[in-house]
């Protein structure tokens, strides 16, 4: 099981990916910014692998995220997909499992909603 890094972009949103996640692969934490609207892409060759979207508070313990529209499912996938996620986790990060000759590329769209309001 590797840790497979991100590379990120601003322009407008802040833009994630996670390039080449094989079949047992953990993608790097991303640490969200602030609160924000997130959409997944999970494309590429799955070899029969799962991919599970993850977020977490403290880093440690991660969760299955749950992705909107009327019937609310984990955010975990077979086949290529594009999903926004319910939660907003201070982390998110893509799980690999099972699957062979898997090359899986997430890429994660996040707008931030900026308050203008003190804590």
């Amino acid at each position: 099981m590797a840790v497979v890094q991100f590379s990120s972009t601003r322009d407008g949103a802040i833009v994630v990916t996670w390039p080449a996640l094989g079949g047992t692969d953990t993608g790097a934490p991303f640490r969200l910014p602030t609160a924000c609207d997130m959409t997944f892409q999970v494309s590429g060759t799955f070899g029969g692998a799962t991919v599970t979207l993850q977020g977490s508070n403290d880093g440690t313990t991660w969760h299955a995220l749950s992705q909107k529209g009327p019937a609310t499912t984990n955010m975990s996938y077979t086949v290529s997909s594009v999903h926004t996620a319910n939660e907003t986790p201070l982390f998110v990060r893509p799980f690999v499992t099972g699957g062979t000759s898997s090359v899986i590329a997430v890429i994660l769209a996040a707008f931030p909603t900026y308050a203008k309001t003190g804590y």
